[in-house]
């Protein structure tokens, strides 16, 4: 079985400077996921950085509860009378 690596799609660069994007949390996690299932031997520095990778994760999420709510008023109209868009926030 064939394992994904971690491929953005994106042609290298040809300047010495480092991207500005990064991977996607979805594909991120799902890279992880995949490690486990291989029971590939871990760095030894693994745990620090998960540890980081917590931290960062947690005081994202910290400060995102910490915003206000915002309210969102969309008005969208359609010639069949339906709702061409449905959104759920939370």
């Amino acid at each position: 079985m064939a394992t994904n690596g971690n491929v953005t799609g994106f042609p290298p660069r040809s300047s010495g400077r480092p991207a500005r994007f990064g991977l996607h949390p979805l594909h991120e996690a799902a890279l992880r996921l995949a490690e486990i299932g291989l029971h590939r031997p871990r760095a030894k520095s693994a745990k620090t950085k998960d540890l980081i990778n917590l931290l960062l994760c947690h005081g994202a999420r910290a400060w995102r509860y910490s915003q206000p709510e915002a309210n969102i008023h969309l008005h969208v109209t359609c010639p069949d009378g339906k709702s061409p868009v449905m959104l759920r926030l939370r």
